[in-house]
C-alpha cells in the first residue's frame, strides 16, 4: 500500500478514535472497543478495524477462541506508517492528509443549515506564543495532563464526540 494510501486511511475520524483506543489501552478486541465507542454501529467499527488491518496500522496480537469463534485482539504496528526515517516530504504529506480530513469535517459540518456552531462549539483559533523550547516543553505537558483527565470519559447522553486538533507549525518572523 502507498504511503499515501496508508496516511488517507488513518485521517478518517473514525479510525482516529480507534487508534486513540489502542494507544491509550495497548491491546483491544472489536468488543472491548466497541464497549468504549458506543455511537459506531458494529458493522461500521468491524470495516475500520479491517481497514486499519489492511493498511498495517494496526495488526493481530493474539486470537482467542470463544465459543467456535475466533476474537482477535488488536494492538497498534509499532513501524511507522511512513517508515523508520520519515523525509520532509513524506511528513509534509501526513500534515496536509490530516488538514485536507479537518477541512473535509468543517465542510461536511457546514453544508447542513440545521447545524448550529455556535450551540457545537465550533471554532477554530490559532495563537502565536513566545517560548523557549523548555517553556514549550512544559505548556505541552500540561495540555497533555488536560487531555489525560478527559481522554478516558466514556459516551453518555451529556456527551458529544468533539475532535481537538492541536498543531504547532512554523511562523513566519
Amino acid at each position: 500500500m502507498k504511503k499515501q494510501d496508508i496516511i488517507k486511511t488513518m485521517m478518517n475520524p473514525v479510525r482516529l478514535r480507534i487508534i486513540q483506543y489502542l494507544i491509550l489501552h495497548g491491546t483491544g478486541t472489536t468488543a472491548q472497543i466497541k464497549e468504549e465507542l458506543t455511537d459506531i454501529p458494529p458493522a461500521s467499527l468491524y470495516r475500520h478495524i479491517k481497514a486499519l488491518e489492511e493498511a498495517k496500522v494496526i495488526m493481530i496480537v493474539k486470537e482467542n477462541k470463544i465459543r467456535g469463534v475466533i476474537e482477535r485482539v488488536y494492538q497498534m504496528n509499532m513501524e511507522s506508517p511512513i517508515g523508520d526515517n520519515p523525509t520532509n516530504a513524506s511528513i509534509n504529506q501526513v500534515i496536509q492528509a490530516g488538514l485536507i480530513s479537518l477541512m473535509s469535517e468543517f465542510s461536511r459540518y457546514l453544508e447542513h443549515e440545521e447545524n448550529d456552531p455556535q450551540k457545537d462549539m465550533l471554532f477554530l483559533t490559532t495563537s502565536t506564543l513566545l517560548l523557549s523550547d523548555e517553556e514549550f516543553t512544559a505548556f505541552t505537558k500540561e495540555i497533555g495532563e488536560a487531555f489525560n483527565k478527559v481522554i478516558h470519559n466514556k459516551k453518555n447522553e451529556a456527551r458529544k464526540v468533539r475532535r481537538i486538533t492541536w498543531i504547532s507549525s512554523p511562523c513566519e518572523e
